[in-house]
């Protein structure tokens, strides 16, 4: 019985070192069927697809993505990663102007609890803070995808968490 058992692992060790590791994808199953819906996350982003990212200053940021920055914002920092295919922003904004942010961004109205941000970054940590609220939201704006996410600790400031790959 323990021979078998070793001979199995060492049939499947085999087959994952050939295979690279990875194992059944969902679209190696006919039955399992994917959509990319308003509430998908972002996702990956077809081979040869960038942002033009040569200038990541706020005003570039805002032509390329319609994000009006607050005018009282702090810890404005950016992250994009290789090839330019996502640029990962954050801020820190006072609760009160969370929400002009987001009407002049033209932002849809976030949801309450829901994570659409499913990764981390060199910005952030995945997880929020046990006690902190979330809400997200998303939209598409020209050529790029853009998804909020707005984390406050029960203080005054709302921290935004921002993602944008090309469209």
């Amino acid at each position: 019985m323990i021979a078998i058992l070793l001979f199995a692992s060492l049939v499947l060790a085999i087959g994952l070192i050939v295979s690279g590791g990875e194992g059944p994808s969902p679209s190696d199953d006919p039955a399992t069927t994917t959509t990319t819906a308003d509430t998908a996350p972002p996702s990956s982003v077809a081979p040869g697809v960038t942002l033009p990212l040569q200038d990541l200053s706020t005003a570039a940021i805002t032509e390329l993505t319609g994000l009006v920055f607050p005018s009282d914002m702090t810890e404005f920092l950016t992250s994009r990663l290789e090839g330019d295919t996502q640029l990962d922003i954050t801020f820190v904004v006072p609760a009160a102007s969370a929400g002009a942010f987001l009407t002049a961004s033209g932002l849809p109205t976030p949801v309450p609890d829901q994570r659409l941000v499913t990764h981390s970054s060199p910005l952030w940590k995945l997880n929020p803070d046990p006690g902190t609220t979330l809400s997200s939201t998303q939209d598409d704006v020209g050529d790029v995808k853009r998804v909020v996410e707005l984390i406050g600790d029960g203080g005054p400031n709302i921290r935004a968490r921002i993602v944008i790959t090309p469209n």
